[in-house]
């Protein structure tokens, strides 16, 4: 369930956002990287609109849909979108070590920023649960520690609205099993390590805005109920179909409604008061 883990002064409303800068894979890379074109009003993503997503040609994913269609009160708003396809969490290491820190990071006059203005998005894991030898916990822990340290590297640089997606149910889709074997227990996993993970990096964070929203609890309720969301029901596990793009990542379609529900969850999160 997307939960919010601690609300401070850094948030002062969906509305007030300004900056987006965003690490992961494939479910949220548009092709742009530090030597890109910079975000600027008329090109907000630094690439041409939609950018290259995974999904539909020519179609936008979650973040394209959540600056056009879903920006609500959002005026000229700004992504730094350094996420790359196939990436796991060595890769978002990268992300924010040779691609944030050094230039964005820096704050620099074509790109400043402040705590107050800008979110901090991170969505990753599903190419790291794919590639477990096991399906021990023993094997996610290192990882998400591993991923926490590049959140501190984050906090240090001075970010403090944070937001973390969990995996989707990737069991349920297109390449999920069909015998019946258990395939979801990684993905379990590593969604219980994530939300313990983040639960200790907001404690020990108190200046810190954080929250968790659920892929899982999205996906899952699309896939339980595909009608009523928009899509075809007999597409829950078809590739090219109304849902899923291809055999893991899903259509422009689905990307709308992630953005739909990431935007309702990040506007019902009332400005800090004290």
């Amino acid at each position: 369930m997307s939960t919010v883990f601690r609300i401070t002064p850094s948030w002062r409303g969906y509305d007030s956002l300004k900056k987006l800068v965003v690490f992961g894979d494939s479910y949220s890379y548009v092709g742009y990287h530090s030597q890109a074109p910079i975000p600027t009003s008329s090109n907000p993503i630094g690439v041409p609109y939609p950018g290259t997503p995974v999904t539909n040609p020519g179609q936008p994913n979650w973040l394209g849909h959540l600056i056009t269609f879903y920006a609500h009160g959002l005026s000229n708003i700004l992504v730094y979108d350094y996420a790359v396809r196939g990436d796991t969490v060595p890769g978002v290491a990268k992300q924010v070590s040779e691609q944030f820190l050094p230039s964005v990071g820096k704050r620099p006059p074509w790109a400043t920023w402040y705590p107050w203005d800008t979110l901090f998005v991170t969505w990753i894991g599903t190419d790291d649960c794919r590639l477990l030898y096991t399906d021990e916990r023993s094997e996610i822990t290192p990882i998400i520690a591993s991923l926490f340290a590049t959140q501190e590297q984050l906090y240090l640089a001075g970010a403090r609205n944070f937001l973390l997606v969990d995996v989707p149910p990737i069991h349920r889709s297109p390449v999920g099993p069909t015998d019946g074997s258990d395939y979801s227990v990684r993905f379990r996993m590593w969604n219980e390590e994530l939300s313990a993970a983040i639960g200790v990096f907001t404690a020990s964070h108190a200046d810190c805005t954080v929250m968790l929203f659920s892929a899982w609890d999205l996906f899952n309720r699309v896939l339980d109920d595909p009608v009523a969301f928009g899509f075809k029901a007999e597409d829950v596990r078809v590739m090219g179909g109304s849902i899923w793009f291809n055999h893991i990542h899903p259509t422009s379609g689905m990307h709308g409604v992630i953005a739909r529900e990431i935007s309702r969850f990040l506007m019902i999160q009332e400005p800090y008061s004290s």
